[in-house]
């Protein structure tokens, strides 16, 4: 019986090509996008989940209970001294991401590095292929690579026992002693990195009153231990300590919640929740309309089927046999398309994955478990939108055979027509985030920095000794380049050289995080800054003072050096006089300028001082070029480099494009939406079709009479859009308040974002009337323009 059902269900399928290709390809094509999207949302909500002992490890962040600055960074001796001092924490480890230069084979390798102590065999489930690296050797900092280095850069020998020595842009190069090879680390972790580098902590006392580094510091706490307790211990401890400068407080964030819950702090790998959260409902709204379409395209063959139904009734057939046989062929359709449509996901994998910049942890195709759950998936979404085509078709009264009449109650029509509005709402709802979320990363990166980023380029951090003013000369002799500057800050970090607290005036009580910029003086017209007030710095650590006489030897000896302040920190720190010392800043502003970002623009504008600092030892270079051939400019300052630092590695990269980065995500979920806008388009379009495909099946003879009686094509067009178009707009009509409010929450994330216009809407608006105008357009002319005699013949 059950080989009769789908023999029959093959047929109907081979014998109705056009329907049956619209349809199989709206599901494959509802599947390949829902399973590529849902894999990138379960790998980003997988990060960090396969650690055995991830409910008991934790990264210690710290708060500035003064400003409300967070960081993921914590006195390096912190953790321990947690360990020492709280019972409660089992072991503990500095992970730091540092990208090392190596030289491998006499060949310089980059290395993306973990710089760890020795604990970190005790944190994580690292498998070992070669060596003892949990038995740390003393005498070198200790050396871990994973497997794919090995496999590139020792294919024949083994690696354990080497020394090599690193490339180092500071001063003197270091050696390390590779002790062991491990397995390559999951893609799947904010960890992701290539080596290890172990070495032992360096315990400062906190209270020594000397310089104490900052680290990431994760500790990992016995079984059973409260969080939350532990953590009101260790702020309560800290509290008691003394020559504390900062008012601190302490959390404790779990590794599992890292990735996807970090922000606010700066992390090289992590997440963004709310990108994913769309990303899930686009999914979901994929294969919903996919649903949708296969309903309302297997209702309009309700009329088609009117005659065979009936016969197989008065033959015997039950109505229980015909919706078992009508599943039936719903699960053929289902299964077709769930093949075509993984053959498409798995082809497709490796543009996503090249599209993300990293491998997939998991896949689909990858994975048993995931591979039946979508199955599994298909099973139960098979059943759920076969059972109402399947109610319907089987329903025509017995007597209704050989007349071929079937009417369709108010019901059954009002369900068709408000899947077609849900797909439109959906439709609306996605054409308008793509229009929003274009037009805010369109306004972020046409907006004003302050400073002009185009044609800057930046040198990374060297150690320049006392070359670096030779080397800014020599490169400036360079065709193209204009300008140069050396500096303790770039414009794609931190906002300044250092910050400090500095009372508000404006709220007493309260303090204001202010930034500091330390450069020479050339960092003013490298970067093209606007000066609103006074004048630029004159000279290395001058400017003109309030004595224009003063010598350079007597301005190096004032406290209060010259320094620039933009308009921004003159309003919040109410200076309105230049030329006077402002003890509050320790300096003397003699020049306002311009405000300019020095933050990313996820951030709002700070008070922000800028000081020439004289003969810098340490920092990175700006330098501004004016050239059509970029490539030929940056080779001869490369050239240059290496001649005045032979043992460093020139390493640079462009202002503009560091700048872009900052707001990767947002640009690749523009990608995401824009493209699937279009699929979500088309599949809703192959809905609408369904549906005035059943309504023209419905009302033929209603157009042949009207036609008889002089009806043009133009006036039936009108008739028959119009009740498309009246669901159309009702769709309109729902999606519009809710697509603003979704939005609205998402634009507020930014304290730089577009208001948003009615012309947004209005033109979402007018973009889905019209395809969906055309797609109806084509049926309805095509149909009105056929003979009345045909369709009255059987009338």
């Amino acid at each position: 019986m059950i080989r009769n059902y789908f023999k029959i269900a093959w047929r109907n399928i081979r014998f109705n090509k056009t329907y049956s290709v619209i349809n199989i390809a709206g599901l494959s094509i509802g599947l390949a996008s829902f399973l590529l999207v849902f894999t990138v949302v379960i790998n980003e909500y997988s990060y960090d989940k396969q650690w055995s002992k991830g409910d008991r490890l934790f990264r210690l962040t710290s708060e500035n209970t003064a400003t409300g600055e967070k960081r993921v960074s914590t006195l390096s001796p912190l953790a321990p001294l947690l360990a020492e001092n709280f019972e409660q924490v089992e072991t503990y480890s500095e992970i730091l991401h540092r990208s090392v230069p190596f030289v491998f084979n006499e060949d310089p390798v980059e290395l993306n590095s973990l710089q760890v102590d020795p604990g970190i065999w005790d944190l994580l489930d690292i498998k070992t292929l070669q060596g003892t690296p949990q038995k740390f050797n003393a005498g070198y900092p200790n050396l871990v690579i994973s497997e794919k280095i090995r496999d590139r850069y020792f294919p024949h020998t083994n690696p354990v026992g080497k020394i090599i020595r690193d490339i180092s842009n500071f001063g003197e190069s270091s050696e390390y002693l590779i002790t062991g090879v491990i397995e390559d680390l999951p893609v799947n972790t904010h960890l992701r990195a290539e080596a290890l580098i172990i070495d032992k902590p360096q315990n400062t006392d906190l209270n020594s009153g000397r310089f104490v580094p900052y680290s990431t510091n994760y500790i990992l706490l016995k079984p059973g231990v409260s969080k939350s307790s532990l953590i009101t211990a260790i702020n309560q401890w800290y509290t008691n300590l003394e020559n504390k400068k900062e008012k601190i407080k302490f959390s404790l964030q779990p590794i599992q919640d890292i990735y996807l819950n970090s922000d606010e702090y700066y992390q090289e790998i992590k997440g963004n929740k709310r990108n994913i959260n769309i990303l899930t409902g686009v999914a979901i709204l994929l294969l919903l309309i996919a649903c949708i379409n296969f309903v309302n395209l297997s209702t309009v063959r309700t009329l088609k089927k009117n005659r065979n139904t009936g016969l197989r009734k008065i033959l015997g057939a039950s109505r229980k046999k015909l919706i078992f046989q009508f599943l039936t062929e719903s699960f053929l359709f289902f299964g077709l398309s769930y093949i075509l449509g993984l053959i498409t996901y798995h082809l497709f994998l490796p543009f996503l994955e090249n599209f993300l910049g990293n491998s997939l942890a998991l896949t689909f195709t990858g994975n048993l478990r995931l591979l039946f759950l979508s199955f599994t998936l298909l099973l139960s979404i098979s059943l759920l939108t076969g059972i109402y085509p399947a109610w319907i078709i089987s329903r025509p009264d017995m007597t209704h055979v050989v007349s071929n009449r079937f009417k369709t109650n108010r019901r059954s029509e009002l369900f068709r027509k408000s899947l077609v509005v849900a797909q439109f709402v959906i439709t609306v709802g996605i054409i308008i985030s793509t229009l929003v979320i274009n037009n805010q990363l369109e306004f972020l990166n046409q907006k004003d920095l302050g400073f002009n980023k185009e044609n800057l380029l930046r040198i990374n951090y060297t150690a320049w000794g006392n070359k670096g003013e030779a080397f800014k000369k020599e490169i400036r002799k360079i065709p193209g380049v204009e300008a140069a500057s050396i500096g303790q800050w770039i414009p794609s970090s931190a906002g300044g050289t250092w910050s400090a607290d500095i009372d508000d005036p404006g709220s007493p009580g309260n303090t204001i995080k202010t930034w500091y910029i330390d450069a020479d003086k050339d960092l003013f017209s490298t970067m093209e800054l606007e000066i609103v007030k006074g004048r630029s710095l004159r000279n290395d650590y001058s400017s003109e003072q309030i004595d224009p006489s003063t010598s350079e030897e007597e301005e190096a000896g004032i406290e209060n050096r010259p320094v620039l302040i933009t308009s921004y920190t003159a309003e919040r720190l109410n200076i309105e006089k230049l030329d006077q010392a402002y003890e509050e800043i320790q300096g003397i502003p003699v020049g306002v300028i311009k405000n300019f970002h020095n933050q990313s623009l996820r951030n709002p504008l700070a008070p922000t001082i800028i000081r020439s600092a004289k003969e810098l030892q340490y920092g990175n270079m700006l330098v501004r070029v004016n050239t059509d051939s970029p490539r030929q400019i940056v080779s001869r300052i490369a050239q240059e480099y290496n001649a005045f630092y032979p043992e460093n590695l020139f390493n640079y990269s462009w202002t503009a494009k560091d700048l872009e980065k900052e707001f990767r995500a947002e640009n690749k979920l523009r990608t995401v939406l824009t493209w699937f806008s279009l699929l979500i388009v088309f599949l809703s379009c192959l809905g609408l079709f369904g549906l005035i495909t059943f309504i023209i099946q419905t009302r033929t003879r209603e157009i042949s009479i009207r036609k008889v009686l002089g009806a043009s094509v133009a006036r039936i067009f009108g008739i028959f859009s119009k009740e498309s178009l009246i669901l159309i707009l009702i769709a309109i009509i729902i999606a519009t308040p809710v697509a603003w409010y979704l939005l609205n929450t998402w634009l507020s994330g930014f304290p730089y974002r577009i208001e948003m216009s009615f012309l947004t809407f209005l033109q979402s608006a007018l973009i889905v009337i019209l395809i969906a105008l055309s797609t109806i357009g084509v049926r309805i002319i095509r149909a009105a323009l056929k003979s009345p005699a045909e369709n009255l013949r059987t009338e």
